[in-house]
């Protein structure tokens, strides 16, 4: 059977499975729809109301590099990513690791920031506590969600406590309910210093994490120019003024070994 040239050509335009690009739909509402939290400070939280920290003004200035308007979105985690999957949501920049199973579900951009797990312990804490293999037998306390719970969980003998936020860890480490909690390096000292608890930073524990951007697979397009957007913004400083601004250093860059 022979097809003529003009209808092959036709097939695709009229095909029921085709859909638009990402950044189509995006460009023509006008607006990048960023889904986040607003519960983690210094990344994103709420302040007197309005939507504040590094993640949403880092939003601001790609939605503004993409010329369109950034519309954010507060949400929790049980919607977050699930949202973005099912296109409810642009993207979600909500300190999220690059992990293998995230990259099986979704397409991401080129990192924006790197981290890593840090314990806090108590002021007086003389141990070393250098790895979690020596808080075998010890209580650690970690924010329900974290990248982190499965990586405590990989250490056996653990006593591993759960938290419904990262606050109420640092305040059973200083109440002695806890010998330690594990977060981000990139928040601890700002928790740490809006706390005003006797507690510091302990040994970083982990591997290092790439930080960045979740959307719905198959966008290539969007990929690209979100890409380009992250380059622009690091190329001229102004990633990295923004890292300084609220983490106290230059996470823009992953850290030398």
């Amino acid at each position: 059977m022979r097809f003529l040239p003009g209808l092959i050509l036709l097939l695709p335009l009229v095909s029921p499975f085709a859909h638009a690009e990402l950044i189509d739909d995006i460009n023509d509402r006008g607006e990048l729809r960023i889904a986040l939290e607003a519960n983690t400070p210094p990344f994103n939280f709420k302040e007197d109301g309005k939507l504040s920290g590094f993640e949403v003004e880092l939003g601001q200035l790609l939605a503004n590099e993409l010329d369109v308007r950034a519309d954010f979105v507060v949400t929790d985690s049980s919607d977050l990513l699930p949202g973005v999957e099912s296109g409810k949501y642009d993207v979600a920049i909500n300190h999220i690791a690059l992990t293998p199973e995230l990259k099986d579900r979704f397409d991401f951009s080129e990192p924006y920031s790197y981290s890593s797990a840090q314990l806090i312990v108590r002021q007086e804490e003389q141990r070393p506590l250098g790895t979690l293999l020596e808080l075998k037998g010890q209580s650690l306390g970690v924010a329900q969600g974290s990248q982190f719970v499965e990586q405590a969980r990989g250490v056996e003998g653990i006593d591993l406590r759960s938290y419904p936020d990262a606050q109420q860890p640092l305040k059973d480490v200083a109440d002695k309910q806890i010998d330690a909690a594990i977060s981000d390096r990139l928040l601890i000292p700002y928790a740490i210093r809006d706390s005003r608890l006797p507690v510091k930073e302990g040994a970083k524990v982990g591997p290092t994490l790439s930080l960045a951007i979740p959307f719905q697979k198959g966008n290539p397009a969007f990929q690209a120019s979100l890409d380009r957007a992250l380059q622009r913004i690091k190329a001229d400083g102004r990633l990295m003024a923004l890292s300084e601004k609220w983490f106290g250093m230059d996470a823009s860059q992953p850290p030398i070994p």
